[in-house]
């Protein structure tokens, strides 16, 4: 997790501080939250118990899934937020025996942030957007569905669904061995843009850009 310390900036690079925030929002690790950008495990699971609450709206997905409400992974940082929901029975041994069927990995809520699909952001109306009751008031943002799927040659897939049952998008989903830690996920940042990277279970490694629909 990158630190943030205080700098001096040139007036010319003023202008570009809303666009790093995009960059702390992203830089982040499921299971090992650490720095400012990351809120506190309390809290987490208070976004994520108030989410619940909506339990048509959260299970509402494209392709049925059981998001643990007990494991959330939560960032803030001004205006922008995100929070991961792992699926309840995700793990290396369930990818292991998965034939080619479509095996949800988990849940991606979005606040002021949207997936870039060939350079072009993606439009709310192909989105499943969720709005969550909040003691500061009413927040609201995409859901991404994340899903897995093995292909005829050995290789696999990440999919991402918005609100259709057909997913917005595709990413190779390359072989690594790791723990399996459920969901974790960092990101770099590239100009206006954001690249996450997804490990799955510790089997699967897979990469996608989003960034601020508002400023692209």
């Amino acid at each position: 997790m990158t630190c943030v310390t205080e700098i001096w900036l040139k007036p010319k690079m003023i202008n570009n501080m809303k666009r790093i925030i995009l960059s702390l929002l992203l830089m982040a690790n499921v299971h090992g939250l650490q720095a400012q950008e990351a809120v506190a495990r309390e809290d987490a699971l208070k976004y994520a118990f108030s989410a619940a609450l909506d339990l048509k709206q959260m299970l509402g997905t494209p392709i049925p899934t059981d998001p643990d409400v007990k494991r959330p992974a939560v960032v803030k940082d001004g205006e922008y937020g995100g929070m991961i929901l792992p699926e309840t029975k995700l793990s290396a041994a369930v990818l292991e025996k998965s034939g080619k069927e479509v095996v949800p990995v988990g849940q991606l809520w979005l606040h002021k942030l949207a997936p870039l699909v060939d350079g072009q952001v993606t439009s709310q109306s192909k989105l499943l957007i969720a709005r969550v009751q909040l003691p500061e008031g009413e927040a609201s943002g995409p859901v991404l569905t994340l899903a897995l799927q093995k292909k005829a040659d050995g290789t696999a897939e990440l999919l991402v669904y918005g609100k259709d049952k057909e997913p917005l998008f595709r990413v190779p989903a390359k072989s690594i061995s790791g723990q399996d830690n459920g969901l974790e996920f960092a990101a770099e940042r590239r100009n206006d843009s954001g690249s996450l990277t997804l490990k799955i279970a510790g089997k699967y490694e897979a990469s996608f850009a989003v960034t601020d629909p508002d400023r692209f």
